[in-house]
């Protein structure tokens, strides 16, 4: 079994608005997101699968740190407002085997609840929510242990703290 690092990422802070999919950062949206892009990118290696919500402002998000590290962005409808945790980790599945045995690297930006109710699945096997802060990115490393896989969360990258 491969190790996985998985980087679950909030988007920032955004405006108020409708249709909510077009609803782009605030300016406090932006810095926040800007300090955890810096220390993600110091993070990333050059086969990181960047996974994204289609909402603007999950690709806003994602925009800062792509800048950082010129990764290639994949926008992936699975991972929009409202979709289940079964879902994402449809989506998550089809990026570690898109990895071809690579050790994958993903980050996943996109929203709650559903990413704290993946965060929830995998680091404790139950349903249920979790939060995860505006902008904030949880480090999530899956190694096999036992001859089975074990999620473990690495740290949380929290803006505040940055």
């Amino acid at each position: 079994m491969q190790t996985i690092h998985l980087f679950l990422w909030r988007h920032a802070e955004a405006e108020d608005g409708i249709p909510d999919l077009a609803r782009p950062l605030t300016a406090q949206g932006k810095r926040d997101a800007a300090r955890v892009a810096r220390a993600l990118a110091k993070r990333m290696r050059d086969n990181t699968r960047l996974i994204i919500s289609p909402a603007v402002r999950a690709r806003e998000t994602a925009e800062l740190l792509i800048a950082r590290r010129s990764l290639h962005a994949e926008v992936d409808q699975r991972l929009a407002p409202g979709s289940s945790t079964n879902v994402v980790l449809a989506a998550l599945e089809d990026a570690v085997v898109a990895c071809n045995g690579d050790a994958p690297l993903i980050v996943m930006v996109g929203h709650q609840p559903w990413m704290g109710q993946v965060a929830r699945r995998l680091l404790s096997d139950s349903e249920g929510d979790w939060s995860v802060k505006k902008a904030a990115a949880w480090w999530l490393v899956r190694r096999a242990r036992d001859g089975n896989g074990e999620w473990t969360l690495r740290t949380v990258f929290d803006p505040d703290l940055l």
